[in-house]
């Protein structure tokens, strides 16, 4: 108790020593991935002049002015290349399984964070903020931060736009033509693609319902008190929602005012290379190619069969090779580089970088493309198969299925991309329109929420569509008046039409005559 005293006099300290606005950062998840988007807008915040204060599991290393984290980090330690294949194959690469699988991670993290001795004293403390930030993931189970200090709220995705992110803002989400995050399919959809888009539409409006905001706001009248209203009347005075996506790579679609693009928020300038990564990227006569699955999956748990199968295809290859590898390899080539770790931001950056080969994680894929490097994707679950499609569209990609991938296709899809320029040519047009904006990605997230600060939640930005009934959303009640009114009108004419009928050709019947006697 004593160390949470401490902590609550240091926010305290923290949002009385400048004048800047008062901002709180509920982020307890534990992916590294999700964080380092959160952590941009929170630290680009705080280089701005305003007092952040954070709820993480991932603290900074080094102290960092107008910034206060409540580390929860001992709950909550940092998921990196935990993840076996044999889990992905089983149960993440499943659209259904996911859904349920990324709702109760979520919200079993707010289930013990909202109790935890430091979250408690901050929740029992007098201070005041001006705009509270949430994750749009798996739940909305912490958006009652921003119901109990009175705060305009924000939120941000790690991802491109969810499906469940446009009912909160009165977005446009017609699966005619925009896809959700998990439709195999960039551009202009098919018939075929567009009825599997259309099922998964209607199926995560109903498992969002069910997984997500019923069990959240159970959650929420347990942790905020029984008064607290409905989450639907939290959630929907959502004040701005920041998208980790550009229109570059997701293709155009309709966004109203207070959803707000910032995709590439977490590339920053590029740091200098440890001296070994840089020796055998630099001594490459014809360039490296880097191979990751990210920070989640463990490649060393890939069957021997696909490891080998890496390994054989590598060593044919005339570059190099660097591979983010957990373990000491055996039989390692001699063209092939291992480490656990790799600092991916900075290899992407090197120029003899000439291409990366990824399982299509978001952050990954926004670094190849601010940087201008074809990508070869072998996706597994949620978004990573449409991150890769994005890239084939623009042909500064090529998608690889694991399951049917062999030596063959794998080589030929790696000479494929290092024997023909167009790649690499359409990667720096893409790069070109992604890093083309009025304002770069930091500075648009200062803005927005600067604004809604200033405009005290900006209600002016909210469509009439929040909140509204799908039946009045899609115009059922007007379409069946007006049916109703066609069907009485063309009724009314048939009733006219045949009584007239009946005057005009009224048949008469004759007389008969009277027999004389």
């Amino acid at each position: 108790m004593k160390c949470v005293g401490l902590l609550l006099v240091a926010v305290l300290g923290a949002l009385s020593a400048a004048d800047g606005a008062n901002i709180l950062g509920v982020f307890p998840i534990n992916g590294r991935s999700h964080w380092v988007v959160y952590e941009s807008v929170m630290k680009a915040l705080a280089a701005r002049g305003h007092n952040v204060t954070v709820i993480t599991s991932f603290p900074q290393k080094t102290p960092l002015a107008n910034y206060t984290d409540i580390d929860v980090s001992a709950t909550f330690p940092a998921a990196m290349n935990t993840v076996g294949i044999e889990m992905v194959l089983k149960y993440l690469s499943s659209v259904f399984a996911n859904q349920w699988f990324i709702a109760d991670h979520q919200m079993n993290i707010c289930r013990k964070a909202q109790k935890l001795p430091q979250v408690q004293a901050l929740l029992r403390s007098d201070i005041k903020f001006d705009a509270v930030f949430t994750e749009i993931f798996g739940a909305d189970c912490d958006v009652g931060f921003a119901y109990h200090f009175k705060a305009p709220l924000l939120s941000i995705m790690s991802s491109s736009h969810l499906p469940w992110s446009y009912d909160r803002v009165g977005g446009p989400d017609n699966p005619s033509y925009i896809p959700t995050i998990v439709t195999r399919a960039a551009g202009k959809m098919n018939f075929k693609e567009r009825m599997i888009n259309t099922l998964y539409y209607i199926y995560f409006k109903l498992a969002w319902k069910y997984y997500s905001e019923w069990p959240a706001n159970e959650l929420l009248k347990e942790n905020f008190g029984p008064d607290v209203p409905h989450i639907n009347e939290i959630v929907y005075n959502t004040s701005m929602v920041f998208v980790n996506g550009h229109f570059s790579l997701d293709g155009p679609r309709p966004l109203v005012p207070n959803m707000v693009e910032i995709g590439g928020i977490h590339v920053k300038p590029p740091r200098p290379l440890p001296k070994d990564i840089l020796k055998f990227i630099d001594d490459s006569p014809n360039g490296v190619m880097f191979f990751t699955f990210g920070s989640l999956i463990r490649i060393s748990t890939l069957p021997p069969n696909v490891l080998q199968m890496f390994k054989n295809v590598f060593s044919r290859l005339p570059i190099r090779v660097l591979w983010k590898y957990e373990e000491e390899m055996q039989d390692k080539p001699d063209n092939v580089y291992t480490s656990k770790w790799m600092p991916q931001r900075d290899i992407l950056s090197h120029p003899k970088v000439r291409l990366f080969m990824t399982h299509g994680g978001l952050l990954g894929v926004l670094e190849a493309v601010h940087s201008s490097v074809p990508i070869i994707g072998v996706p597994f679950f949620f978004d990573q198969p449409r991150n890769i499609l994005k890239l084939v569209e623009q042909g500064s990609g090529i998608l690889l299925d694991y399951e049917s991938m062999t030596e063959d296709i794998l080589y030929n899809a790696i000479t494929t991309i290092i024997n023909n320029s167009s790649y690499a040519i359409n990667a720096k047009k893409l790069s070109k329109r992604f890093k083309d904006r009025p304002l770069n990605a930091t500075e648009t997230a200062v803005y927005w929420t600067e604004y809604v600060i200033r405009h005290k939640g900006a209600k002016h930005l909210r469509t009439a569509a929040v909140g509204m009934p799908w039946w009045k959303y899609y115009l059922v009640d007007v379409i069946s008046f007006i049916t109703l009114i066609i069907f009485a009108v063309l009724y009314l004419n048939y009733i006219v039409l045949k009584t007239i009928y009946k005057k005009l050709f009224k048949k008469t019947v004759p007389k008969k005559k009277e027999k004389k006697n």
